[in-house]
């Protein structure tokens, strides 16, 4: 839970009768916001994640100040969010990013909201006057409050929104750095505009569009740490114009767990397409950091870990530490914490991008660590309604010095459903393990009864509870657009035209022009889902004794076909004939390839499905 200068003193035997006091948090619950309004209180929400700087500091700086805690404690009802346990409401603010403080009115009106960090000198003032604008009646709802679902589906062609949403990828594009935007390269949500990057450029074997996905993932290796693997949230090219606080590290050290997966996933499409060693030490040394510092005993990757150790002397900023150039150096100084939190959605993107780094350079052991985390996840986080937990207490989080309350929700939150079903599906392609499949087919039978708007398409981003009543519940674009991605192989898997028209209905419920303009360059997963819809799916079925060796060869060729929309699988005869020895069949929505039985065919056949099918679904 967050650690208070007066939980910190209690521990330390200091009587509490001269501790200082501290915030009366609450947790995202209707107790709370009836209270609000039954006092007739603002209600503040704060919502950060562990591994955020800005959050650390506005903790134990603006939280800890007397004059701020009497304020929030007398006139406010103040809420806690930890963003990465509860993915919906972390979404719902991804807006104001971290840390995102969230004024309402007692009725639960946005009436403002702050981006980032504030210290108490410019955070009183602004309380001061929501109470003085209180007492005064002049609050006024903030324009750009966060969007709920929409009531009817976009009236838009999906191929119209396809090309809407690559315009705005596209204009985000730095061509000159790789990456999107100013911020250097990397990101949070860098993996998914990276693999629409490249798709692009393979469907329409666009050498231009090829050249920036390169320099995207050549972007990483300049934010790898040298001493410990893995890397920075982002870094910035050497002639790059950078914040005086990274000038000496030229990167901001940060090290999160989705980033680390975007990196193994720029990395292995690198690989993929040019061969070149330095992309393979890259996944190499991501690969160390993520087992030597973030894996669980049970299999799963944690969090991230904290910008710096505890305390650094007097003149040393985080950038100063992380330029030490060797394991004893850092040491002398401590080592930075580890949030110890695992989370569901999370160890689903590790898991797809350790499948993709199988997929491109054929080693192993990448494939066992997806493994081993996909059945911990299972075995330690499936229901018996075939629903995951987005995270369990793993009876260590409780001796961390947390800044949020971490809350282990009992109910399905969608961002965890439609990743780890991703990563399953990841795994059934690569391996032909029918286990994996059924897995995925459980939990999306599952997403379907619990998070699915049966009215007009769409998924929630939780179970409505209470809160919904005041709070509008939401649909939201990039994990309703994973949910359709997922959804939508998974139909073609099992042959199943209920989820691929659930996958098309999530497109249009959520994508109306006004959602997609305000979500900006947050829009890859929701572009990936577009093509794959619009361009439509490249199947290898294989058709026969999948023990036979024949079988086994021709699999292995399609597991080396660069291909981002293929779905490889073994499949019993019946669509296509038993033909005496195991062939492919590699097809689309517009043809079919002759039966394959000799596997150094397959590539050359494959070519043939590189451009969109034109019978592809575009409702």
């Amino acid at each position: 839970m967050r650690r208070s200068w007066l939980s910190l003193l209690l521990v330390a035997g200091v009587p509490a009768a001269f501790a200082a006091s501290a915030v009366n948090w609450h947790h995202w619950e209707m107790a709370a916001f009836e209270r609000a309004k039954a006092e007739n209180k603002i209600i503040m929400v704060s919502v950060g994640m562990e591994g955020c700087v800005a959050c650390a500091r506005m903790d134990s700086i603006t939280y800890t100040n007397e004059a701020v805690i009497d304020r929030l404690n007398e006139h406010f009802v103040a809420i806690e969010v930890d963003a990465e346990s509860r993915p919906d409401i972390g979404e719902r603010y991804s807006d104001w990013a971290w840390p995102a403080t969230i004024f309402l009115a007692p009725d639960a009106t946005q009436v403002l909201a702050l981006r980032g960090n504030r210290l108490p000198r410019n955070f009183i003032p602004i309380l001061d006057d929501l109470l003085a604008k209180q007492k005064a009646g002049t609050l006024e709802p903030d324009p750009r409050s966060p969007y709920a679902a929409p009531p009817q589906p976009a009236e838009t062609d999906l191929s119209r929104m396809r090309d809407r949403v690559r315009g705005q990828l596209d204009r985000a594009l730095n061509e000159k750095y790789g990456g999107w935007g100013r911020g250097g390269i990397g990101g949070e949500h860098s993996g998914s505009r990276l693999r629409h990057l490249y798709l692009r450029a393979h469907l329409y074997d666009d050498s231009e569009l090829k050249g920036l996905a390169l320099k995207s993932s050549a972007g990483f290796l300049n934010a790898i740490d040298p001493v410990w693997g893995g890397v920075y949230i982002a870094a910035f090219p050497e002639d790059m114009k950078v914040p005086p606080n990274f000038a000496k590290l030229r990167a901001i050290p940060e090290k999160r767990i989705l980033v680390q997966a975007n990196a193994i996933t720029a990395f292995a499409l690198g690989y993929k397409h040019t061969g070149d060693q330095k992309y393979l030490d890259g996944i190499a040394a991501v690969d160390r950091y993520l087992n030597e510092w973030m894996r669980a005993p049970d299999g799963t990757y944690y969090t991230n870990q904290k910008s710096q150790p505890r305390e650094l002397p007097r003149g040393m900023s985080s950038a100063d530490y992380w330029l030490l150039d060797t394991d004893a150096k850092r040491r002398a100084f401590g080592t930075p914490p580890v949030d110890r939190a695992a989370h569901t959605d999370k160890n689903g993107e590790v898991i797809s991008a350790y499948v993709l780094a199988y997929e491109s350079t054929g080693n192993p052991a990448y494939l066992e660590s997806a493994q081993r985390t996909a059945k911990a996840i299972l075995d330690d986080r499936l229901k018996a309604d075939g629903w995951l937990v987005q995270t369990v207490d793993n009876n260590r989080i409780a001796h961390d010095a947390r800044i949020h309350s971490l809350v282990t929700e009992e109910r399905p939150f969608l961002s965890a459903q439609a990743w780890f079903g991703t990563a399953l599906l990841g795994l059934y392609r690569t391996t032909g393990d029918e286990k994996w499949l059924a897995a995925a087919e459980s939990i999306g039978k599952a997403t379907l009864a619990t998070l699915h708007d049966d009215e007009i398409g769409g998924f929630f981003a939780t179970i409505p509870d209470a809160t919904a009543a005041i709070i509008p519940p939401r649909k939201p674009l990039e994990s309703n657009g994973t949910a359709a991605s997922f959804f939508y192989d998974l139909g073609i898997y099992v042959k199943n035209p209920g989820y691929t028209a659930a996958a098309q209905n999530a497109l249009s419920a959520v994508g109306l022009p006004g959602i997609i303009r305000r979500e900006g360059k947050i829009t890859g997963e929701f572009a990936m889902a577009l093509e794959k819809v619009t361009t439509a799916y490249v199947e290898f079925s294989i058709v026969g004794n999948q023990d036979h060796p024949n079988a086994k060869a021709l699999f292995a060729a399609g597991f080396d076909v660069f291909e981002p929309r293929k779905l490889l699988h073994y499949e019993a005869p019946g669509r296509y004939p038993d033909r005496g020895v195991p062939a492919m069949y590699i097809c689309n929505p517009d043809m079919c390839s002759i039966p394959i039985v000799d596997a150094t065919d397959v590539a050359g056949h494959a070519l043939a499905f590189r451009g969109p099918a034109t019978s592809a679904i575009t409702p």
